[in-house]
């Protein structure tokens, strides 16, 4: 079946080669990642044994973080190693990531070159976020009996529709790891639906509760402020992670917004800050003046501030007051709104949310967010909250609590780490489940 699915992955790579090409001379984002891909750069493993933490994107890596502390401080003796798929990933791996030996983006998934990357890393263990999974990196730990853990794994509902489908396949496929550590009891039931036994599936709750909860250090923030100052007396208006088709809302919704409050402010982050200089004319566009974030020296911009660049959001939370999370307006099944309430905030949200649906539901139970549907509900929201402190500040509370009451993935998860580590170091070859 790898074989196949090799054979056919081959084949569509060389058909859409020339589109690559095209991207990779278009596209910043495609730059400077070829050789890695390819299995090529990457450092062999000394004497020390090594876990092999792959994460795909911003999310995953940032989720990653608590968990890579965590095993650091209970097992120094195992150096980390992180791949990435998406290049803003590996930076947000470079920039917050500590102590990790190497960073490097996740090779193409033929046999050939993940076992040539396989050979140089040589991990005792491979831990995946989520439920990144690759037919080929899997089949190629089975061949070497490297364990893999799926950890915080969750499938979408697209998702499990897709892999029901193909079922048989799926279960065999899916039997080369050998162990899922799922968030929900849901995400662990769609797992043994699609043909895990159940002995081999743990629930461990989002690790992203846990990281809502960790606060920037004090150079972080010092940087922050450096950037673009103190935080200003008047409200501040934080669209996070947005996506085309969002931005557009979010300016009309500030500007009737700055018709009640003429002193308000707006932080836009898109989620590709590659988008930055497309969102900028945008901005221009609907006459605000606006300041890139990269180009900021320690002065807020009169209207919109533009973060055109990874890793400042988590910071950013503690300068704003109203908040929209984006990647719900539209299709895509929303980004991280844990963060946001782990500060205290009211957090607002579109209706597509399928990505985080737990949280939605714990975060909307407890009365601290607020979903909208359009533009209108949005305008209707953040007046609501501007005009009644009272409110924001009891769902900010209601959001705090709901974060650490549902915090503790992390030990959890690390509880069941620990004893295959033990047992890796008593027999360094065990058997794929």
């Amino acid at each position: 079946m790898v074989t196949l699915y090799s054979l056919l992955f081959f084949i569509v790579i060389v058909v859409t080669l020339p589109l690559w090409i095209w991207r990779y001379f278009t596209t910043p984002k495609y730059r400077g990642t070829v050789l890695q891909r390819l299995g090529w750069g990457i450092h062999a493993r000394a004497a020390r044994p090594r876990i092999w933490i792959h994460a795909v994107s911003v999310g995953e890596t940032l989720a990653a973080q608590g968990l890579i502390q965590a095993l650091q401080r209970a097992h120094p003796d195992y150096e980390l190693v992180v791949s990435t798929v998406t290049k803003t990933g590996q930076q947000i791996a470079q920039d917050k990531l500590t102590g990790i030996a190497l960073v490097f983006h996740l090779p193409i998934d033929l046999p050939w070159i993940t076992r040539h990357v396989m050979r140089r890393i040589r991990p005792s263990l491979l831990l995946i976020m989520e439920t990144e999974l690759w037919p080929g990196l899997l089949a190629t730990a089975r061949e070497g009996r490297v364990p893999v853990v799926i950890v915080n794994g969750r499938i979408s509902p697209r998702s499990f529709a897709n892999y029901r489908r193909v079922r048989f396949f799926m279960r065999r496929f899916l039997s080369q790891v050998h162990l899922f550590v799922m968030q929900s009891s849901m995400d662990a039931s769609r797992i043994q639906a699609i043909g895990v036994p159940q002995q081999r599936i743990r629930v461990s709750g989002n690790i992203k509760y846990d990281q809502a909860l960790v606060r920037p250090n004090a150079d972080a923030m010092r940087e922050l402020h450096m950037r673009i100052g103190q935080k200003p007396d008047e409200p501040v208006f934080l669209a996070a992670s947005t996506h085309p088709g969002e931005e557009d809302i979010i300016l009309r919704v500030f500007a009737r917004l700055r018709d009640m409050r003429p002193t308000l402010r707006l932080i836009l982050v898109p989620r590709h800050p590659e988008r930055a200089n497309a969102v900028e004319m945008m901005i221009q566009k609907h006459g605000f003046s606006v300041q890139m974030l990269s180009q900021s020296r320690g002065a807020w911009p009169d209207a919109v501030l533009l973060v055109d660049q990874v890793g400042w959001l988590t910071r950013l939370y503690a300068m704003a007051h109203l908040v929209f999370v984006g990647g719900s307006l539209i299709p895509h099944g929303g980004q991280n709104m844990l963060e946001p309430a782990g500060w205290g905030l009211p957090v607002t949200f579109g209706p597509h949310t399928f990505n985080f649906k737990d949280a939605v539901h714990l975060l909307v139970e407890a009365g601290a967010a607020l979903v909208v549907h359009n533009e209108e509900d949005l305008f209707l929201a953040c007046r609501r909250l501007l005009q009644e402190p009272d409110v924001w500040h009891q769902m900010g509370q209601k959001g705090r609590e709901v974060v650490a009451a549902n915090s503790g993935a992390l030990a959890r998860t690390l509880q069941e780490i620990t004893p295959l580590l033990e047992e890796l170091r008593r027999a360094p070859s065990l058997p794929v489940a």
